[in-house]
C-alpha cells in the first residue's frame, strides 16, 4: 500500500498557489455566501442555540466570528457553533462525494483565518485545498455509500474532518511532517453515528467535524504527534473506520497534475438547496409542486398522492415514516411531499410543532414506495385526483444541483431570507457584495463584523 498519508501531507503544503482557479473561486464563493446565510438562519434553531451556550459556559471567547451569535469565541469552539448552526436546517450543500462538505470545513477554515488575519486569496486557496482532500478520501468506492456511510457512519465525521485539518493547516503553513501529524489527529476522531438522523445530533456531526480540524491543525503547529502513517497504517483509519474496504490508493491517482493539468475536485461545483431538509427529499419536493403547477390542480383536488425514490434513499436516510418531531421531518418523504402538495412549498416553517399538527389530517392520502429502476436522484409521481383523472411524472432534475446550478443572485436571494431579522438590511447587502469579491479582502474582519448579528 502506498505511502498515502505522507503524500497527502506533501501536496496540501505544497499544492500550487494560488489553488483557486477562476472556476474553483467562484464554486467558493458562492458555498461561503450560501452558508453563511444558513449559519445565520441556524443560529436561532434550538441546536444552534444549545452549542452556542455551551461554548460560552466555557469561557471560550477569542477572535473568531459566530455568524448571527453576537460573539465572538476561541477558533475551535466558533467551527463548533458555526458547524452546528449551520445544519442545524439542513439547508447546506452537498458535493463533491463527501456529503455535507461545507458546512464541516468552512467554519473551521473561517475561524483559523479569523485568528491568523490571512487574507481572502489565502483562506480561498485553503478552502480548495481542504476539499480536495476531502473528496479524494471518497474515492476509494464507486458509490460514495458504501464503505463507511454504509456502516453507519456520517460523511461529514468521516471525511471533511480530515478536510478540514489540511485547509487549518495549509493556512497555518505546517510542514509536511506537521501535516501528516494533524491528519494523524483528526482521523482519531472520526465517527459520526447516522443513527442521530433527525436529532441535534446530525448537526453536531458537522460542528465536532470543524472543532476537529481546527484542534488538530494547532496542536500540530505546537508539535504536537500523531502516527504520521495514519490513513493506511494497521488499526488506522483506513483500516478500522473503512473496515479496510475501498481502493486507497486510488486517492492519489493524479494528485501530482492536480492544479496543473488536472482540476481541483471543487471546480465540479457544488448542489445547493432549495429547501431545508434532507437532499434524499428534494427530487420528490420538486416532482410534486412541479405536477401541481403544471396541470393547475390545487391540494383539494388530490385525492391521493404516491411518490417512488430509489430504495436506499429511502429506506436508509428518509428512515421516518411520518414525523414525530420537526426534525425526524426532515427524513420524512411522507412528510415533506405532504407538505408539498398541502402548502405548494417546502420552507423551515415546515419544521415546526404547529406544521407537524396541521400536516397530520392529510397523512392518509400519501404513500411512499421504495424504487429500484430509479436513480439515486430521481423521483416518480401518480396522482389521482378527486375526479378520478390519473397524472403520471418523473422528476429527473433539480434545481441546485450540479447539472441545473443556482445563479449568484439566486444564492443572494437565499441568504437575504435567511438572515433577514438577525442581520440589518444594509449589512446583509454588505456582506454579499463583500463575498462576491472574497478573493481581494485584505482579511476576513469586516465579513465577520457585519455576520455577526
Amino acid at each position: 500500500m502506498a505511502a498515502v498519508t505522507h503524500a497527502l501531507a506533501e501536496f496540501v503544503h505544497s499544492a500550487p498557489s494560488p489553488a483557486a482557479s477562476p472556476r474553483a473561486a467562484e464554486v467558493v464563493r458562492h458555498a461561503v455566501l450560501d452558508l453563511a446565510g444558513v449559519v445565520v438562519a441556524g443560529a436561532s434553531e434550538a441546536a444552534g442555540r444549545l452549542a452556542l451556550d455551551y461554548a460560552r459556559s466555557q469561557g471560550g471567547a477569542g477572535a473568531a466570528t459566530v455568524f448571527g451569535g453576537r460573539t465572538r469565541l476561541s477558533p475551535s469552539l466558533a467551527a463548533l457553533v458555526n458547524g452546528t448552526a449551520g445544519h442545524a436546517l439542513d439547508y447546506d450543500d452537498i458535493g463533491l462525494g463527501a456529503g455535507h462538505i461545507s458546512v464541516a470545513i468552512l467554519p473551521a477554515l473561517w475561524a483559523v483565518a479569523e485568528q491568523t488575519r490571512a487574507d481572502g486569496a489565502a483562506f480561498t486557496d485553503a478552502v480548495v485545498v481542504a476539499y480536495e482532500i476531502a473528496h479524494r478520501l471518497t474515492t476509494m468506492y464507486s458509490d460514495t455509500r458504501l464503505g463507511p456511510y454504509a456502516a453507519g457512519y456520517h460523511k461529514p465525521s468521516v471525511y471533511s474532518s480530515l478536510g478540514a485539518a489540511a485547509g487549518c493547516a495549509r493556512l497555518l503553513d505546517l510542514s509536511p511532517g506537521a501535516v501528516a501529524h494533524a491528519l494523524g489527529i483528526a482521523a482519531s476522531q472520526s465517527g459520526g453515528l447516522r443513527a442521530n438522523f433527525g436529532t441535534m445530533t446530525k448537526p453536531l456531526h458537522a460542528g465536532i467535524a470543524g472543532r476537529t480540524g481546527v484542534e488538530a491543525a494547532l496542536l500540530a503547529s505546537s508539535g504536537f504527534t500523531a502516527s504520521s502513517e495514519i490513513l493506511e497504517q494497521r488499526f488506522g483509519w483506513h483500516d478500522v473506520i473503512c473496515r479496510a474496504e475501498g481502493d486507497l490508493d486510488v486517492v492519489l491517482d493524479a494528485l501530482d497534475s492536480v492544479g496543473v493539468s488536472t482540476p481541483y475536485a471543487v471546480e465540479e461545483g457544488m448542489t445547493f438547496k432549495a429547501y431545508p431538509c434532507c437532499g434524499a427529499n428534494h427530487y420528490a419536493i420538486d416532482g410534486v409542486r412541479n405536477v401541481l403547477r403544471d396541470t393547475g390542480l390545487g391540494e383539494s383536488d388530490v385525492a391521493s398522492l404516491d411518490v417512488w425514490i430509489e430504495r436506499r434513499n429511502l429506506e436508509d436516510v428518509l428512515v421516518y415514516p411520518w414525523a414525530r418531531t420537526p426534525l425526524e421531518g426532515k427524513f420524512s418523504l411522507a412528510y415533506t411531499v405532504t407538505a408539498a402538495l398541502v402548502d405548494g412549498a417546502v420552507t423551515v416553517e415546515t419544521f415546526t410543532d404547529e406544521a407537524l399538527a396541521r400536516l397530520a389530517p392529510h397523512r392518509g392520502r400519501v404513500a411512499v414506495h421504495p424504487a429500484t429502476d430509479l436513480p439515486q436522484n430521481g423521483a416518480r409521481i401518480k396522482l389521482v385526483t378527486t375526479a378520478g383523472r390519473t397524472v403520471e411524472h418523473e422528476q429527473l432534475t433539480l434545481r441546485g444541483s450540479v447539472a441545473d446550478p443556482m445563479s449568484w443572485d439566486e444564492l443572494a436571494a437565499k441568504f437575504h431570507a435567511n438572515t433577514r431579522g438577525t442581520l440589518s438590511g444594509e449589512a446583509a447587502s454588505g456582506a454579499v457584495a463583500l463575498i462576491a469579491a472574497l478573493p481581494d479582502q485584505p482579511d476576513l474582519t469586516q465579513i465577520g463584523a457585519l455576520l455577526l448579528g
